[in-house]
């Protein structure tokens, strides 16, 4: 899934490749920040299955930015 289909699908349910693309960070990062407890945005738990919403994915970044 490329940035601008993800994005124009606020509830697609995204995969640890997608949102570490997103992030600019790898997906061995997504699932070591996960298993430590550090921030990410909320997950999905689907079966066996870890996946993040895009519109959640979306709020957590916006929170993240620094006021200049």
């Amino acid at each position: 899934m490329n940035g601008l289909e993800v994005n124009a699908r606020p509830n697609a349910l995204l995969r640890a490749a997608d949102i570490a693309e997103q992030l600019g960070i790898s997906t061995a990062s997504v699932y070591r920040r996960r298993s430590l407890g550090e921030p990410l945005p909320p997950a999905i738990k689907i079966g066996g299955s870890v996946r993040w919403k895009q519109s959640d994915v979306d709020a957590w970044i916006d929170s993240q930015r620094e006021e200049r």
